[in-house]
């Protein structure tokens, strides 16, 4: 009895320290508890008070609004037709502006090549458009037609909501491309068909060539695997292979250099062949 008695206050002891500590530890737990949603509380109303103030001092600030957005393009579009493709007004915040989604939204339309937008403080935005240039139409077996620039670029004319019809820049009337399948050209993207890229190369040597002032090019016919039969307003036919254009067109100037000092006109000309050309006149 006596030990038992004894060892009862050792017990209790232990007791009420184990109590303390779990108190102790409690009270600390609380405390960093507090103090972390204290500091979450102060940090959150430093972000709101920041936040604030940005919008007032920059997003809001009327120092900061568009008075002037200079466009510079020299191809078919208005610099109000670039700024309501762009998605900008005047008044708008100039710091508030995604300037890639103004940019992403130009060059959506197929007619554009390629974007520049700039900011220049305090109110003013710069966009820089380059437009593509038409250099031949295509037209499917359908009598459907299409537009096509030098890289094979396909783009057709834009009708705008109040009617208006944009049709991409050109230099001069455009020679016509038959026979391509309308399976290899969609609209905003490059033409899928290596007659058209023979065709184009065709076109662009006889403008840089003496030939072209000689022969005005009215349409190229693509329908021959091989072959290109070319027209011309003077109603002349030349047939030319899809390889060795220099040779090619050498022969050609010289055969119309030819007929033009003795006054013919050249009717017809198979530059397919390799030896012995045979050529037609209509007079």
């Amino acid at each position: 009895m006596n030990r038992r008695r004894k060892s009862n206050p050792y017990l209790l002891d232990v007791k009420v320290q184990t109590e303390g500590r779990l108190r102790h530890r409690a009270r600390w737990v609380s405390a960093v508890v507090a103090a972390i949603a204290v500091v979450s509380f102060s940090s959150y109303g430093v972000y709101r008070l920041v936040k604030y103030s940005a919008a007032r001092m920059i997003h809001e600030n009327p120092s900061f609004a568009i008075a002037q957005i200079v466009v510079e393009d020299d191809g078919a579009l208005t610099p109000q037709q670039v700024a309501a493709f762009a998605g900008v007004a005047v008044g708008q915040n100039l710091l508030s502006l995604n300037l890639d989604q103004v940019r992403r939204n130009v060059e959506m339309l197929p007619l554009v090549r390629r974007v520049e937008v700039r900011r220049m403080l305090p109110q003013k935005l710069h966009i820089h458009v380059d437009e593509r240039i038409a250099v031949a139409r295509l037209r499917g077996p359908v009598d459907s037609e299409f537009l096509v620039d030098r890289s094979g670029f396909v783009m057709k004319p834009i009708k705008l909501t109040d009617g208006t019809i944009v049709r991409p820049q050109s230099a001069g009337t455009l020679p016509v491309l038959t026979g391509v399948s309308l399976a290899d050209v969609q609209v905003g993207k490059q033409v899928q068909s290596e007659q058209v890229y023979r065709a184009l190369e065709l076109l662009d040597r006889l403008q840089q060539a003496s030939t072209g002032s000689m022969l005005e090019v009215e349409s190229v016919d693509l329908s021959k695997p091989r072959h290109l039969t070319l027209t011309s307003r003077q109603h002349t036919v030349v047939r030319f292979d899809i390889e060795e254009y220099a040779q090619q067109l050498r022969r050609l100037s010289a055969i119309l250099m030819w007929a033009a000092q003795r006054q013919r006109i050249v009717q017809s000309v198979d530059l397919t062949v390799a030896r012995g050309v045979p050529v037609a006149f209509a007079n």
